[in-house]
């Protein structure tokens, strides 16, 4: 237990030599020794190495430790059938939760006995990570019913069903982008922020689709796509900024909050809608555009013909 103590993980708290500083029955033995004079006799006895951990004789060892008035603190770290003993080690207050349960998932190897790296921060690592796992296969599998739901929408009502992936574009360059600014602002890619991006799919999406939707009742008129864009949004335009602008200040208003959590929620909820919008404005009519080149030159030129 003691000889991988030299050689700590960088998340580790170290002494002075720069090796670690355990909490194990090592340190309840030498504590005791401290106090108890014939128990100090025996430690150094059989300790062969003079380091004060002893080398041999153990059960006895154990036995007096147990009989002596320090036996309720050596049950906090051996069991009473002495095969096995707990081992607490301080973390660096630099390090973080990531590192220090990493390091110490890889520090149980060290030992030559079976170990296992435990405690409340290497347990909640583990469950973050697996919320996060959930949060990552949500957002995709958010993409993919949204996608499927607007083609098989636009296919029954309009004829149209390309214009349901169309739909998506903006919303995907607008998270995209959305992950860029989070890198920017030094806020991780966690279980909060993945669940953040796929709620930004459902808020995000109304622009393109309440665009889109005045789109084709514009082309289903003039058959021009250039012109019927430009109808869209000087008719919706206005309307799409005044709810972009509602919904993210109001939104926006929690990054004011006093809980870092709540306030990087209200931020990226605000920059979500925010970059749906102006992407909706920006990559829509292109991608619209292409949609009506396409089906132009699948149709043999008649622009106007559903598919």
């Amino acid at each position: 237990m003691a000889a991988p103590n030299d050689d700590p993980p960088g998340s580790l708290a170290v002494g002075e030599g720069g090796s670690a500083r355990p909490t194990s029955i090592i340190t309840v033995i030498r504590s005791q020794a401290e106090r108890d004079p014939e128990f100090a006799e025996l430690v150094a006895r059989n300790d062969v190495n003079g380091n004060g951990v002893p080398d041999r004789n153990l059960e006895l060892i154990y036995d007096e430790l147990f009989a002596s008035p320090a036996g309720d603190r050596a049950s906090e770290y051996l069991t009473p059938d002495r095969r096995n003993a707990q081992i607490e080690y301080a973390i660096d207050s630099t390090a973080s939760q990531g590192e220090a349960a990493a390091d110490a998932r890889q520090f149980t190897e060290n030992f030559r006995p079976q170990a296992t790296a435990t405690g409340q921060l290497v347990v909640f690592d583990a469950v973050t990570d697996i919320i996060f796992n959930s949060a990552i296969q949500g957002l995709i599998l958010a993409i993919g019913l949204t996608g499927v739901f607007l083609v098989i929408s636009y296919g029954v009502l309009e004829g149209k069903p390309l214009l349901g992936v169309v739909n998506l574009f903006p919303i995907l360059i607008a998270i995209a982008y959305l992950i860029g600014t989070m890198r920017a602002l030094g806020l991780s890619l966690n279980a909060l922020t993945a669940t953040i991006l796929s709620i930004s799919i459902g808020l995000g999406i109304a622009y393109s689709v309440h665009a889109t939707h005045r789109f084709v009742d514009e082309f289903n008129e003039t058959g021009d796509a250039y012109e019927s864009m430009v109808i869209t949004f000087a008719g919706t335009g206005g309307a799409l900024l005044g709810s972009m602008l509602t919904t993210s200040l109001g939104t926006g208003a929690l990054a004011l909050a006093i809980t870092p959590v709540l306030g990087d929620f209200g931020l990226l909820m605000a920059l979500s809608v925010l970059y749906s919008f102006v992407f909706t404005i920006l990559a829509l009519p292109s991608a619209v555009l292409l949609w009506e080149r396409y089906h132009e030159a699948r149709s043999g030129g008649g622009s106007s013909v559903a598919g």
